[in-house]
C-alpha cells in the first residue's frame, strides 16, 4: 500500500510541476531575460535542470501572486 501511495503522490508532483508551476516560471524567466531563455517552450525538450528551475521560480510566482492579490484585498 506504501509503494502505490508513494507511486500516485510522484505522478501528482510531476503533474502538478509540469503543468501548474513550469508555464508561470517560464513566463516570468522570459519576461526577466526579454524573451532570450529559454529557448524552448517544451517541458520535455528542456533540461532537467532547467525545468526543475523553471517551476520553482512557478512556485515563487504564483505565491507571491497569491500573496499581492491577498493585500490588495484587505
Amino acid at each position: 500500500m506504501e509503494t502505490v501511495a508513494g507511486i500516485a503522490w510522484q505522478v501528482l508532483k510531476q503533474l502538478v510541476f509540469s503543468f501548474v508551476f513550469f508555464w508561470p516560471g517560464w513566463l516570468v524567466v522570459k519576461m526577466i531575460t526579454f524573451g532570450r531563455y529559454p529557448r524552448s517552450i517544451h517541458p520535455a525538450k528542456a533540461d532537467w535542470l532547467d525545468y526543475e528551475l523553471l517551476s520553482f521560480i512557478g512556485v515563487i510566482a504564483v505565491a507571491g501572486a497569491i500573496f499581492l492579490v491577498a493585500c490588495l484585498w484587505l
